[in-house]
């Protein structure tokens, strides 16, 4: 004989549902097949809260900041406003906010001025490890930065050390030319040799 079949209320899936949707970002693992479906003990405690922590940026925070990276790139590519120069001057003597170091690293890539590169790099490192809420929705961006500004300082060096070569072997191809033409000074010296 088959045991006696429980009836389940129609009411006790929604109310599970919304216990479990109540409960926060822990969820519970499906019951096994086969299993009766009970209801959980009364909680003695509360459930933790899923917001975030106060220093997590919220995406309009680090949507703000990518609007602003955007406008000073289009800005620098395009040469429009401030002159170079006089805007990474202005950034130097201001005070270090990480919003007025990503700028000033991304005017500092611009330059391509030899040691730029370095400065632009540590710059945006220091905000891409800062704490703090401002920091924390300019982090991305300047980890992004300074992983260009890393590639930008490999090309310049790579740059620099085939410039070094070439004129490496220039001075070789000189020498060379300086001894092939002393060798064709000595032989018209010596004058045609007569039979």
């Amino acid at each position: 004989m088959s045991p006696p079949c429980r009836s389940v209320p129609l009411w006790t899936p929604c109310l599970l549902g919304l216990l479990l949707t109540l409960a926060g970002c822990d969820s519970l693992p499906p019951p096994p097949a086969g299993t009766p479906v009970t209801e959980p003990p009364p909680a003695t405690t509360a459930a933790p809260a899923c917001e975030p922590p106060a220093t997590a940026p919220t995406h309009s925070d680090r949507d703000l900041a990518g609007r602003r990276l955007l406008q000073w790139q289009d800005e620098l590519r395009n040469a429009s406003g401030e002159p170079l120069p006089a805007r990474i001057a202005r950034l130097s003597a201001d005070t270090p906010t990480p919003a007025h170091l990503v700028e000033l690293g991304l005017a500092l890539l611009h330059t391509r001025n030899p040691g730029d590169a370095a400065r632009a790099q540590g710059l945006l490192e220091a905000v891409g490890k800062a704490s703090g809420d401002e920091a924390a929705a300019w982090a991305p961006w300047a980890r992004l930065l300074a992983g260009r500004a890393a590639e930008q300082r490999r090309l310049e060096e790579q740059s620099d050390r085939l410039a070094q070569q070439l004129r490496d072997s220039q001075r070789r191809i000189d020498q060379l030319s300086e001894k092939l033409e002393a060798l064709k000074a000595i032989e018209r010296s010596l004058g045609p040799k007569r039979p």
